[in-house]
């Protein structure tokens, strides 16, 4: 008996051991467990909080009055001495013809021939065919330039005749040209005076879906306007057919050159117009700068409105009616886009814009000589309420440096002036007709800002 006392104790004395022994274990086990969760938790946590913050991060942004940084947009430019005669900058590389292998170089005299000279062998006589595959060419060509055309329209508000307490809404079409997307709005050039006392500017998407475009920057002497559309507004699907225009060169240009006239050459919206550079080296002089005008084949009038493009699809210039030759208001007349591309780059940038007041004439060499003067450019208008004029500028005066750059012509002299900020002085150097002599007079300008921060 004593001995099965013994043995039972043992046997609880064990089962007692056990118990304890399972429930350190199922303590490290639930820890462990509860570690785990919580790992996991946080995890889902992360990631859930990253989720929230990225979608309402551009909210909270808007919210706060913070939103996407604009981009700085560049249009590269070259010099006049660049580019091949059409508009085109690069000189296209000639396509070399290697001499078939066996023939040793040779032609079938015997003698040697220059290596990648073409012989034409027969003549091909061209057919409808042939043609009908140049227009299905230049019908790519504008295909592609359409991507960056869009229809504008501006309404505006008018006085009745018959009755001055009532009005009436007129509607016009604009073509704009899409120039860059800043990553904030698409911003398109348009006609100034078609949309600047428009009480309402829109994009037109479809015939239904229009959104709304308000004045970014202008320039009145060019008659071009920037108008930013926020991409907000702008429905993706119709986004992602919109690219920004390629502006080429146009200082190359020869008579001759074949041209497309898209947008509304003869004042009908999305119309086309093929032809050639007619005219060129119409320059005219505008406020603190002369512009390059070019002239084409192109039937006109006084609704024209859009863009000339080279057969590589590049703009090379802008249909004008504000600076065309009023003796011949039947020919289309263009402003040639290379002088103007810094003036556009500036409104699209929003950059501040320096205004002198003056419109001057470039000096011929004999003019130079009787004046005894190497370089200037001759004043022949002095804008009111300008800095030139409050500085004292005359019509007739011979500008011939600003600060220390010598003024060898207006377009030297524009270099000179933009490259200064408004509100900064300069001093100019003028040569002055006083009482039949000439005097040389030193002016200090402060200038101004352009349009209506003049």
């Amino acid at each position: 008996m004593p001995e099965d006392k013994s043995n039972k104790d043992s046997s609880e004395f064990l089962f007692i051991q056990e118990q304890i022994s399972s429930k350190r274990r199922s303590r490290k086990v639930h820890m462990l467990r509860s570690l785990l969760w919580t790992i996991i938790l946080a995890c889902v946590f992360a990631v859930v909080a990253c989720a929230v913050f990225y979608l309402a991060n551009p909210f909270i942004a808007r919210l706060l009055g913070e939103g996407t940084d604009k981009k700085t947009v560049q249009f590269p430019t070259l010099t006049p001495e660049d580019g091949n005669g059409t508009g085109v900058s690069v000189t296209p590389t000639p396509t070399v013809t290697p001499t078939p292998e066996g023939q040793g170089g040779k032609d079938s005299s015997g003698k040697g021939q220059k290596p990648g000279t073409i012989y034409i062998e027969s003549h091909v006589a061209a057919d409808i065919k042939d043609l009908n595959n140049i227009y299905y060419e230049i019908r790519e060509i504008a295909s592609g330039v359409n991507s960056s055309i869009v229809d504008i329209t501006s309404t505006s508000s008018k006085a009745d005749g018959l009755n001055e307490n009532e009005s009436y809404e007129v509607t016009k079409n604009v073509t704009g040209l899409i120039l860059a997307n800043n990553s904030v709005d698409l911003l398109i050039l348009v006609t100034l005076d078609k949309i600047k006392d428009a009480k309402d500017i829109r994009l037109q998407i479809n015939e239904n879906i229009s959104v709304k475009a308000s004045i970014q920057d202008y320039d009145k002497d060019l008659n071009l306007a920037v108008l930013a559309v926020s991409l907000e507004d702008i429905p993706d699907a119709y986004e992602t057919g919109l690219k920004a225009a390629e502006l080429g060169e146009s200082y190359s240009l020869i008579v001759g050159s074949p041209i497309i006239a898209l947008g509304s050459p003869n004042g009908y919206v999305g119309s086309m117009e093929l032809g050639i550079v007619s005219g060129i080296n119409y320059g005219t002089y505008i406020t603190d700068n002369k512009i390059d005008l070019f002239t084409t084949d192109v039937a006109a009038n006084e609704n024209s409105d859009g863009i000339i493009v080279n057969l590589n699809g590049d703009v090379i210039g802008i249909i004008t009616n504000k600076l065309k030759d009023k003796d011949n208001g039947s020919v289309s007349t263009v402003i040639g886009i290379s002088k103007i591309k810094k003036t556009i780059e500036a409104m699209v940038n929003q950059t501040d814009r320096s205004y002198f007041g003056v419109k001057c004439m470039d000096m011929t060499k004999q003019d130079l000589e009787s004046a005894d003067l190497a370089n200037a450019i001759c004043v022949t208008e002095v804008e009111s309420n300008s800095p030139a004029l409050e500085a004292g500028l005359q019509i007739g005066d011979m500008i011939t440096t600003v600060g220390s750059t010598p003024i060898n012509n207006v377009s030297t002299f524009n270099s000179a002036i933009t490259a200064l900020k408004p509100k900064d002085t300069v001093e100019v150097t003028v040569k002055r007709m006083i009482k039949d002599k000439e005097k040389e007079i030193k002016l200090s300008v402060v200038l101004g800002e352009v349009n209506g921060k003049k």
